[in-house]
Parts: C-alpha cells; structure tokens; sequence
C-alpha cells in the first residue's frame, strides 16, 4: 500500500503546477503518490507534461470534467482516487517534502493514537507576486508533540486568542490525514470528505472534531506558495481579494453558500478579508453540526479590530471598518455591536523591510533571495533548520 498520497488540485494555472510535479518527482522515495486534479479549461499542458514528458508511475492525471468544478468538487474527487494510508493537499504552486512518507511512519510508532498530523510551513511569495515589499517566513524550531484538541476547538470554533484568524494549522491541507480519520469524517458529515467551498478551513473543523490524537511538528514540512495567480495573492492585494472572492462565488453556485442568514456579514465588496472568510466557515460548520459556540460573539468583535489594524492605507480600512459594523449591526439583532471598537487608523511605520528572528521565526526579505520556486526556497530554508535525515532518526543535535 502507498504510504502518503499528495493531492495537486489545479486550475488554469498549468506552468505553476509542472513546476510542483517537477519539483516531487525529483524525490527518489518510492511511499509516495501524486493525484493531479486537472480543472483546467485546456487540459492539453498537463496532458502532455505528465503523460508524455514525465512518464512516471507515481504521479496519475485527473482530467478535466465536461464542466469546470467548484473547488470543493475537484478536492473531493482528488482524495477519492487516492491509495495512500495518509493523505495530503497542497495548492499548484506549493511544495511538500515528499519524505514526509517516511516520517508519518515514524510517528506512527512513537504516536500509536495520532491520525492527524500538523506541521508549521514556510512561505514564500512566487517573484511575480511582490508588489510591495514581502518577507518569506522560515520556521526554526524542531520539536513534535501531540495537541490538546479543547484547546483547538477553543481556537478554531470559538475564536479564543481574539485575532485575525486562528492560529490552527490543522487539516488534510499542508497537514495528513489517516485513511481510516478521512473515512470517518465522510461517514459522519454528508457523505462526503468536503462539503463548504472554504475547504481548507473545513478541513481544519472536522479533523479537529473527529480526530483521536492530533501530533504536530514544528520543523516545517511545506512552503506554502503564493504565484501571481493564487487565491493567496488576495492577502497582498485589496484588488485581487475582490476579483478572487467574485470568481470563486460564481464557480460554487449550487453548493453551500459562502453567505449564510445566521451570520450576516458579507465578502462581496471592498471591506472583504480573510479573517471574514475563516469566520464565514467556521461559522457554518458549527451552526450546521450543532458545535458550542459559546464566547465567539465576544471573541470574534475583537477579531474583527485586530483584522482592521492590518491595513495599509485609510481607504482598506474604512472599507474593512464600514463592512464589519453592517455586519455586526445585523447578527443576532446587535447584540455584538458595542464590543466591535476598531481602533484609530494609524498606517504602517515600514511593511515587511526588516529581517531578522522573531518567536522562532527567520522572516527573509524575499526582493534578496535567489530561489524563484518553492521548492527552491525550501532546499535553501533546510540550510538552517533541522536536517529531515536527523528527524527521522531522532537525532537532535547540531554539529558544531
């Protein structure tokens, strides 16, 4: 049996997803499998790459379906065709470290309960996604252990550390997930392995519901990619946030709306953020599952002013400011409206001009780096992070 599945879900963006095939297919360990899932309008670029160039068995196409899918039907028809006893997701211009096969065998001996797996990713902007100034982000720390599940449910559902999203990077996307917990989840939520269009944060809900052990790594197995072209370009670009949030409205109509009656705010127009986004879903997960959402009121009004002190100039945050208080002003009859108290517009001194370290953290400014593709950065990030090979054999020490 394959020991790791890696899902490609692709879209119109065939040069970014060629550069991720090549970058796997340079691993030489054989536990692995790549399930691209090609929902692209011209299925001929990948066609060609993998089933005339490439030629290599551990990688299958999906084509194209008659009809272009909604995000959360391409993933769905990814993981169906998977073989692996764990399984991945990552974008088509992200990377993963394919020896992530041999590790999730290593964590199941040392974590004999753990059917999920976590790990801190790096990041990295593609040099056609830099408008402004970027910084790619290295984690440095190493260790692993298992995660206390009321904790992130606390986090994830309930919004505790009252910022701009939670801090759960838990899920099948840039995170594994066992067979048998994937099986479950579809089980128990429709019959289905995704259901809302968000899905990475979906993903994030029902593994955080339904898991037994969840164990997290905080050497860091992916980069986490973001070309010209990506959903994630939105986060450095107001205009792209609106153009992406409108396409992605239009290629889910039938499914479950991004825009639910019991929580009324709204990610058409200017005053759209990611940290709307994430509440939309977690939201509905809760509201449709019957999950105790008790403290999110309070909770997400302070989530929603620190989101607002993340904007670059007056016009994003009157935009984020005015979207946020309709919002409020109509949930649950405004019962939340007072707490909602953004603070005073105060526009950034410098964005993202220093390097340095910060909470374990190497933030490099990405205008000075060399690497130009994820897997790039990652081969040029493993300088200064724990060696995967002393991962896998529990071996912690630096030679000096």
């Amino acid at each position: 049996m394959v020991q790791l599945s890696i899902c490609l879900p692709t879209r119109n963006r065939q040069s970014y997803c060629i550069e991720t095939i090549k970058a796997l297919a340079a691993s030489e360990s054989r536990g692995f499998e790549v399930i691209v899932a090609d929902n692209s309008d011209d299925p001929g670029p990948l066609d060609a790459f993998l089933n005339k160039q490439l030629k290599d068995g551990r990688f299958r196409l999906i084509p194209p379906a008659p009809a272009v899918l909604p995000m959360v039907d391409n993933w769905e028809r990814a993981v169906e065709q998977t073989e692996g006893r764990w399984i991945t997701v990552i974008g088509d211009d992200d990377f993963v470290d394919p020896r992530l096969a041999e590790l999730t065998r290593l964590f199941e001996v040392k974590y004999r309960d753990a059917d999920a797996i976590s790990w801190e990713c790096m990041t990295f902007q593609w040099p056609d996604n830099r408008p402004a100034p970027t910084l790619a982000r290295i984690p440095l720390a190493s260790g692993a252990s298992i995660l206390s599940k009321q904790a992130l449910a606390d986090q994830l559902y309930r919004w505790s550390e009252r910022k701009r999203h939670p801090g759960v990077g838990v899920g099948i996307y840039h995170g594994a997930i066992k067979r048998s917990l994937m099986e479950r989840i579809k089980q128990s939520y429709g019959g289905r392995y995704f259901e809302h269009p968000n899905v990475d944060w979906e993903s994030s809900c029902k593994v955080v519901s339904t898991a037994r052990a969840i164990v997290h790594s905080q050497r860091p197995l992916s980069v986490l990619g973001a070309c010209a072209a990506s959903n994630s370009a939105a986060t450095v670009s107001r205009e792209t946030m609106g153009t992406r949030l409108a396409t992605f409205e239009t290629e889910t109509t039938g499914g479950i709306s991004l825009n639910q009656p019991f929580f009324p705010f709204r990610l058409a127009g200017a005053g759209a953020s990611l940290c709307l986004s994430i509440a939309t879903t977690t939201t509905w997960f809760c509201h449709t599952y019957g999950i105790d959402l008790a403290g999110f009121g309070a909770n997400f009004a302070h989530a929603a002013m620190d989101e607002c002190r993340y904007s670059h100039t007056r016009e994003e945050y009157d935009a984020k400011v005015d979207c946020f208080a309709r919002g409020f002003a109509a949930w649950e009859g405004g019962r939340w409206a007072a707490m909602f108290k953004p603070p005073a517009f105060a526009p950034p001194k410098t964005i993202n001009q220093l390097s340095g370290v910060s909470d374990e953290t190497l933030h490099v400014r990405e205008a000075e780096l060399g690497p130009t593709t994820p897997e790039e950065f990652y081969r040029f990030a493993e300088h200064v992070i724990m060696p995967m090979d002393n991962l896998l054999a529990g071996t912690k020490v630096f030679a000096l």
